[in-house]
């Protein structure tokens, strides 16, 4: 009898690891996202309407530069809204979906697009969360997490890119997305890679 309880023991976690419910458990409100990964330790997404970044939009000179507040909509598509109350400036942007370039795209950096801009070989749609951490689930079905970022011109502030074709660019950060802020905000962030 033991034995058969240790296998019921065992074998509930996965069936509970399995079950499409947990797994598609969005935010229920309005949510950031931060990047987690070597030298980069809670930094905030952001974008000034088009590319995505982490890092503080402060060091970029661009009134169109703020953190994303985000929403979930149709077939787990993320809809992107400027965070106005954390920015000094009001973009003029609003309401982009959030999209990560497929295998027959050459670029890597994620993006923002708005209902006029081509989303040819990208995927605005099928972004679901196991616990705070997001994940893109592909045709197929399974989910995967290619988030990494590359140290921009800008001290604090890198591009945010999905390795969907191999991309071996030196510099690479991996990072982890979270809808968990840093307990301390991560201003000083470490932007050598050498190291």
């Amino acid at each position: 009898m033991p034995a058969l309880q240790s296998l019921l023991l065992l074998g509930l976690p996965m069936v509970i690891a399995a079950s499409p419910a947990l797994m598609q458990r969005a935010p229920t409100s309005p949510f950031a996202l931060y990047a987690y990964g070597d030298g980069i330790g809670g930094a905030p997404l952001f974008t000034t309407g088009d590319g995505a970044f982490i890092g503080t939009t402060t060091q970029v000179n661009s009134t169109q530069a703020a953190p994303v507040v985000f929403e979930v909509g149709t077939d787990n598509a993320l809809l992107g809204n400027p965070n106005t109350t954390a920015s000094d400036t009001t973009p003029t942007w609003s309401n982009l979906t959030f999209n990560v370039p497929d295998t027959t795209t050459a670029g890597h950096q994620v993006a923002f697009s708005n209902s006029s801009n081509s989303t040819t070989g990208r995927s605005g749609s099928g972004f679901v969360f196991y616990g705070s951490f997001l994940f893109h689930k592909n045709t197929e079905g399974g989910l995967k997490s290619m988030w990494y970022a590359l140290p921009s011109d800008t001290d604090g502030v890198w591009s945010l890119n999905w390795n969907s074709t191999g991309d071996d660019t030196t510099g690479q950060v991996l990072i982890t997305l979270k809808t968990t802020a840093p307990s301390t905000p991560d201003t000083d962030t470490d932007t050598d890679t050498d190291e």
